[in-house]
């Protein structure tokens, strides 16, 4: 898909409500596999990888109610890639006992960064990923299994339609017709994720 989510204002207001569950479950939702993602890349191992994302989010946890939008500063997601990416650093250069803490001089050490980079590229493109993933479980269960079939295996996998219409005993029209239906939906769910609606 070629859309590209910034994550809602909204959720980021709720985030400051350390007791909005449903807000941080939301938020782990996407971003613990993007942040795990990112990690493994740069070259960490599956523990490593798992006790940094938990680093990264209880940092944004301690600091969330100081983030604020501003036009002037990164974005919530390129702020977010520059903890993740400070903590990776951390993690492979430093003994366990000499880690970022991700306490205001790392932050006030982190605005200093340029907004984007190599690693806010590889986190968008996660990102995007992660929301499609998301938004791809959440549709799911509204759908027939030859109709997700016929969208997976074309639109995600990239086989060819006459090649899926055979295999699922189908005309190429139905797998076009249940693609589009499945896509529509999806697309609906991301805008979902984007909306600016405050709950």
């Amino acid at each position: 898909m070629s859309v590209s989510p910034e994550t809602r204002p909204s959720l980021i207001v709720r985030l400051k409500d350390r007791a909005d569950d449903d807000a941080w479950f939301e938020f782990t939702e996407i971003y613990r596999p993007v942040i795990y993602r990112l990690a493994c890349r740069r070259g960490m191992q599956h523990a490593d990888a798992d006790d940094l994302v938990q680093q990264v989010l209880s940092s944004v946890a301690r600091v969330i109610d100081r983030w604020e939008e501003d036009p002037q500063r990164a974005r919530f997601r390129t702020w977010l890639a520059r903890v993740a990416n400070n903590a990776i650093v951390n993690a492979l250069t430093r003994r366990a006992g000499d880690r970022g803490t991700g306490d205001s001089e790392l932050h006030d050490l982190l605005d200093l960064q340029p907004a984007e980079g190599p690693g806010s590229d590889l986190i968008r493109v996660e990102h995007r990923r992660e929301v499609f993933r998301w938004a791809a479980r959440q549709v799911r269960p509204e759908f027939q299994a030859e109709t997700w079939d016929a969208f997976w295996l074309t639109a995600v996998e990239g086989r060819e339609v006459d090649e899926v219409a055979g295999e699922l005993k189908r005309s190429r029209g139905s797998i076009y017709a249940a693609r589009s239906r499945v896509m529509r939906r999806l697309r609906e769910k991301v805008a979902e994720w984007e909306e600016d609606v405050c709950s």
